[in-house]
């Protein structure tokens, strides 16, 4: 992992480009074309379906990509997380289909493999108009709707910054099924509250 400033700015940016460029070349994923997204658009992936003509991939093969983009996802590559997580729940027994949104997955992160993630910065500090308090926290979360075929869960994503530094990242599927768009997205900004709220606590303490 290297880690960059930018002396113009002052913010602070991290990166795993070496160890991308090794996962890249170990699956031959080096000279490929460069989709504009981690998951085709529309992609909705579900459990192998024998009956129609789906087939078995290698579980140890696919294993491996996704534990190795899985490492980059939590480290330096949050725009991933929720594509690696959504494969990463097929890794028991994955199909061609699984394998084939797996090399999609592959070839956006070779097209992105020079992304560094900014784990600071300053501007945030100095717009406390963002801030949800005087703590400077600025929390962002978001959902989708049904999002995952076998179970039609949605899937919340969280963000929170305190004074311009990241200190949580988190996507998890929702416990419930949600009746609406609206509904989803209140279960992950009250997820987004129970975050900022355990985090007040924490800095209070200290």
């Amino acid at each position: 992992m290297t880690v960059t400033q930018d002396r113009r700015t002052g913010s602070i940016a991290i990166d795993q480009i070496g160890y991308i460029t090794r996962v890249l070349d170990h699956f031959e994923m080096t000279n490929c074309r460069k989709p504009s997204t981690p998951m085709e658009i529309g992609y909705n992936p579900h459990v192998i379906q024998p009956e129609l003509g789906e087939q078995p991939f290698d579980g140890r093969t696919y294993q491996k990509a996704i534990g190795s983009i899985l490492y980059a996802a939590l480290g330096t590559r949050p725009d991933i997380t929720y594509a690696t997580s959504v494969l990463g729940r097929y890794a028991a027994q994955p199909s061609t289909l699984h394998w084939e949104a797996m090399k999609h997955l592959l070839r956006y992160v070779r097209g992105t493999s020079d992304n560094k993630f900014t784990i600071y910065d300053p501007s945030i500090i100095q717009d406390s108009s963002l801030w949800h308090d005087s703590r400077g926290i600025l929390c962002y979360a978001d959902a989708d709707l049904r999002g995952e075929a076998d179970t039609s869960k949605p899937t919340s994503g969280i963000i929170v910054y305190t004074l311009g530094t990241l200190v949580i990242l988190k996507s998890k599927k929702q416990s419930v099924v949600a009746q609406s768009t609206m509904q989803a997205e209140m279960i992950a900004t009250t997820n987004g509250k129970v975050q900022i709220d355990w985090l007040r606590d924490l800095i209070s303490e200290i």
